[in-house]
């Protein structure tokens, strides 16, 4: 199988979600488009990368479709490894992230929150387990966590960053409104709504 670019990867995610959701046998491209807003192209370059050869002209199977996304991105599979991640800052936004239904059906299990709040922690009522930030590098290294989300005020941002990265952690989301300083050899997605609104705006 071809190797699938970071892009390609989040147009595939977002297909397979949509996909799921279908009630009919077969898909075309201009169908995907239309739901999407994605070009035709665009849309039938990615399905190419998963080597699936179903009828470009005749509309693609559906379940074929979504199962192939699937085992090529290891979603929904319970052989695939489930890579345990965090959510760091416990306010509003990292609250809802914590219980939403965000990392279902990923190769990532959530298996930690973090909050400077001690308060905070002992009232929250979740599953999930919730530590203190004065633990962090002491359960992120215990629990093997490789990924974090970081939903902390914008001062704090960069130091709590600094120790993720200390503890190991290979990747960061970052929901703050700054733009983080990080080693090459770890990967950034800064989520800002404005940045991202702005680009899709076309004035």
């Amino acid at each position: 199988m071809k190797k699938i670019p970071g892009p390609s990867k989040k147009r595939l995610f977002t297909l397979a979600r949509l996909l799921s959701q279908q009630k009919k046998e077969k898909i075309t491209s201009v169908e995907l488009s239309a739901l999407t807003g994605w070009g035709e192209a665009t849309i039938r370059r990615d399905i190419s990368l998963l080597e699936l050869h179903n009828g470009v002209s005749n509309g693609y199977d559906v379940k074929i479709l979504h199962d192939a996304i699937c085992s090529s991105l290891q979603i929904n599979s319970d052989q695939a490894e489930k890579h345990p991640c965090c959510i760091v800052g416990l306010g509003k936004l990292g609250e809802a992230l914590l219980e939403s239904s965000v990392f279902k059906g990923s190769s990532f299990e959530l298996v930690a929150g973090f909050d400077t709040n001690f308060n905070k922690i002992e009232i929250m009522k979740t599953e999930i387990p919730l530590f203190a930030t004065l633990d962090l590098e002491k359960k992120i290294r215990s629990l093997k966590i490789e990924y974090a989300v970081l939903a902390v005020p914008d001062e704090k941002a960069q130091f709590m960053a600094d120790r993720l990265i200390a503890c190991g952690i290979r990747g960061i989301v970052n929901y703050t409104n700054t733009v983080l300083s990080v080693p090459k050899e770890v990967r950034v997605e800064h989520v800002n709504t404005a940045v991202i609104l702005t680009g899709m705006c076309a004035c």
